[in-house]
């Protein structure tokens, strides 16, 4: 009787752990297709030209600033061209990889700085708010096949 109950026991714990292995390869399954299916579209990337710039409000560079270059035709899945402005104000854009610049084309930019002074309020914007919009900032760029060192966007 003893080894009867024994059996007993030891019947559910070998079907949950027969269950838990379902479950385990059934999750590994559905992570490995879907990695698969992730991994099949081939990423296009746009050939990119070194960008740089600077920030200026009332002479003197902007540091900590997000620059962000809007494209006037953007193609499908374009990836928009960004950069952080250092201690000076002076910007290397990235769309790729840091620093690869951004594809041939006009730009909108707009410009934002975003700093915490209070950590009651949050971070706010310290530029005026038309220029965090492509459609008010009045900040334009052209991108060449070639180096591209860009007059400074002056933030009044």
């Amino acid at each position: 009787m003893r080894t009867q109950s024994v059996r007993d026991s030891q019947k559910p714990i070998a079907w949950r752990t027969k269950s838990r292995s379902r479950q385990s390869l059934i999750a590994i399954m559905v992570c490995s297709i879907a990695t698969t299916i992730g991994c099949s579209k081939s990423e296009t990337r746009l050939s990119t030209h070194k960008v740089t710039g600077k920030v200026v409000k009332k002479g003197v560079g902007v540091p900590n600033a997000t620059v962000i270059f809007h494209s006037k035709n953007p193609p499908e899945g374009f990836i928009k061209p960004r950069a952080n402005s250092n201690a000076d104000g002076v910007f290397n854009l990235t769309t790729y990889d840091s620093g690869d610049g951004a594809p041939v084309g006009e730009y909108k930019i707009t410009v934002e700085q975003w700093l915490n002074d209070n950590l009651q309020v949050g971070p706010t914007n310290r530029l005026p708010q038309k220029f965090g919009s492509p459609g008010t900032s009045g900040i334009k760029a052209t991108v060449a096949s070639t180096e591209n060192s860009l007059s400074p966007f002056v933030v009044r």
